[in-house]
């Protein structure tokens, strides 16, 4: 169990059988789209215990991946719902100011409530009144958007990153090609995941997506009806930055296959074409090559 599991299971109580129902309601609502938000403190529970740990792992992933070395002093979160997002970068950079973009007052409400509890030296304001933050980040909230190039445009002319995070999904990817024709029209940065601002050298069926391992509690796999411990979590993401950087020779775009004596990549290289490459154990970068990850960047030419 998480620490906001934790939190909410201790401090606003918890029965199992009005949550279920609660995550059975938001489903419905969710696949059906007649509803925006919770509609009671037993759906903000439910999304604690079924969605957040997917969100905040992948969050968590994406900041290990690419933010690490970035000077955070501010974030925008943009649908922040219940603060995941700011939750995840709290944990790496301290003393953030967050300001929370959300329709649903509840949700909003509990965002900064979780957020001044595990970080009371932070400052946390429910409104976008800002002229300037360090990183804008949507995290499965610019899907909910229809206007969005207004959206990102008030984003984009605020902040000096930008890391949208959808799921891994054929749509949401086409959705954020769009974005990213969008933005680097206007001479944005791509740093991620692409390794260059070519043309998506992915065609018919395949898209640009990645995977996260969540493992599941109790009461999250209880709340599913599952009978497994963890779940994987499909997601695509981009990351802009007003400021150029060096590129990666590439970076691995479906999960490595290792047989015996050698490995098979997956590579979106930064000339903008995909490569399959097979390592076998005489190569150079066999042992790195062997330890490589879906999602990785690769830092030089395959030797």
């Amino acid at each position: 169990m998480n620490f906001l599991e934790q939190y909410v299971k201790k401090h606003l109580g918890w029965s199992s059988l009005l949550v279920k129902k609660a995550y059975g309601d938001l489903q419905q609502a969710y696949r059906s789209k007649q509803q925006v938000g919770y509609t009671g403190l037993e759906q903000i529970q439910a999304y604690v215990f079924t969605r957040f740990p997917a969100t905040y792992g992948v969050c968590v992933k994406l900041i290990k991946q690419h933010l690490l070395d970035l000077n955070i002093h501010s974030v925008l979160d943009w649908g922040s719902g219940i603060g995941t997002a700011s939750l995840a970068l709290n944990k790496y950079f301290e003393n953030l100011e967050c300001f929370l973009v959300e329709q649903d007052s509840r949700a909003k409400s509990f965002a900064a409530q979780f957020l001044k509890n595990f970080y009371p030296n932070i400052n946390v304001y429910q409104h976008d009144d800002f002229s300037a933050v360090d990183l804008s980040i949507f995290s499965y909230s610019l899907g909910e958007v229809s206007d969005w190039q207004t959206v990102i445009d008030k984003s984009w002319n605020r902040t000096k990153y930008l890391l949208i995070i959808e799921p891994g999904t054929p749509a949401h990817f086409k959705k954020l090609i769009k974005v990213r024709d969008y933005l680097l029209a206007k001479k944005a940065y791509l740093w991620a995941p692409c390794c260059h601002a070519k043309l998506c050298p992915l065609k018919n069926d395949d898209w640009c997506h990645f995977s996260a391992r969540i493992d599941r509690s109790k009461e999250h796999k209880n709340l599913k009806n599952a009978s497994r411990g963890f779940e994987n979590e499909a997601y695509s993401y981009m990351l802009f930055s007003k400021d150029p950087k060096s590129t990666d020779f590439g970076r691995v775009v479906s999960s490595p296959r290792i047989h015996g004596g050698h490995v098979d990549l997956k590579i979106c290289t930064n000339q903008g074409e995909i490569l399959y490459s097979t390592a076998g154990k005489s190569a150079k970068d066999y042992k790195t090559l062997k330890k490589t990850e879906w999602g990785d960047s690769i830092k030089h030419e395959l030797l």
